[in-house]
């Protein structure tokens, strides 16, 4: 029988050090940031005692090229079987995205989003799915490039070309960032869609 072990929810290796005390930030794995990532850039020995506390290499190195998820075979998500994590936190990413599209209509029109009451989060949810079923979305157009949000977060792209992505959550993360250099129009639509931005490196 296949058992799939949780990663410790604790960072790796000692929780604090005084070397770092300067920089009011200890490396710690549980939660990336930006913050982190500078002090890694500018601190090899900061870097190096991180990189030992996070289990992951791929969660490591999408840590250091501002990606925004990491491919992990070994760890598929329990609700959705996905294998895409949120490389600050490791959880599932597709499931982060839906929690932010089932509100999105609510978000827009000002609304908090219903999850007080898990009747009424049910309800919202159902409501949703059925106007997915309906084909009910919202559209905007940056410049030549057409971006369209359906209720349950997926965010569909056509390209200046005619090209259409009917999800980009499917693109990897150089694909992401490819289309981005190519179409910099997308970076305003993933912000209107209140999708995380990923890190697009300089070209060298």
């Amino acid at each position: 029988m296949e058992r799939t072990i949780s990663e410790p929810s604790r960072p790796h290796g000692p929780q604090s050090g005084p070397r770092f005390t300067l920089h009011h930030c200890q490396p710690r794995a549980d939660k990336l940031d930006a913050r982190q990532r500078r002090l890694c850039h500018a601190d090899s020995g900061f870097k190096e005692a991180l990189r030992s506390r996070v289990k992951s290499p791929a969660r490591f190195s999408a840590f250091m090229d501002g990606a925004a998820y990491y491919i992990a075979l070994e760890r598929p998500c329990a609700k959705c079987g996905n294998f895409k994590k949120r490389t600050r936190d490791r959880s599932c990413y597709r499931c982060h995205l839906n929690r932010g599209g089932e509100n999105f209509e609510r978000m827009r029109m000002g609304l908090a989003p219903k999850v007080q009451r898990s009747k009424d989060g049910h309800l919202d949810l159902v409501e949703r799915k059925r106007a997915e079923r309906e084909g009910e979305y919202l559209e905007r157009n940056f410049g030549d490039l057409s971006a369209r949000c359906f209720p349950l977060g997926r965010l569909e792209i056509t390209f200046p070309d005619g090209f259409r992505q009917a999800d980009l959550s499917k693109l990897s993360y150089r694909e992401m960032v490819n289309a981005i250099r190519e179409y910099p129009a997308l970076k305003d639509a993933l912000t209107w869609a209140n999708w995380t931005l990923p890190f697009v490196p300089d070209e060298a």
